[in-house]
């Protein structure tokens, strides 16, 4: 699951109107939540550009961009196997969370861990 490309029902920040997207784990928080970035094929926004380049299983339709740092909790129920777009390849993923990382202030423990 962590490290895979999903497609849900993700809110908007209001969480009054969901959108299906496509969503990247890359964490499980515990039994029930795992945490979520979203894509965009929207090329300007900024975050990781991925193309089929970068993933080790699946497709993407068109290039996307990892929204770094949009953060979202979502209950792990709704990640589901049959949804599962794409799989990172593992030194993207790692890119991701150094990014990720960086952009919360975090890569100075972050970088200590390696």
């Amino acid at each position: 699951m962590v490290g895979a490309i999903y497609f849900i029902e993700m809110p908007y920040s209001d969480f009054k109107v969901f959108k299906g997207r496509p969503v990247l784990v890359f964490k499980t928080l515990d039994k029930s939540d795992v945490l979520v970035l979203p894509l965009t094929t929207n090329l300007k926004r900024k975050g990781i550009v991925l193309s089929n380049k970068d993933l080790q299983e699946g497709s993407l339709k068109k290039e996307s961009v990892v929204v770094v740092p949009k953060v979202t909790a979502v209950d792990r129920d709704i990640i589901l196997d049959e949804h599962k777009i794409a799989v990172l390849k593992d030194e993207v993923f790692e890119n991701v969370l150094e990014n990720l990382c960086e952009a919360f202030g975090c890569s100075i423990f972050y970088n200590a861990q390696k």
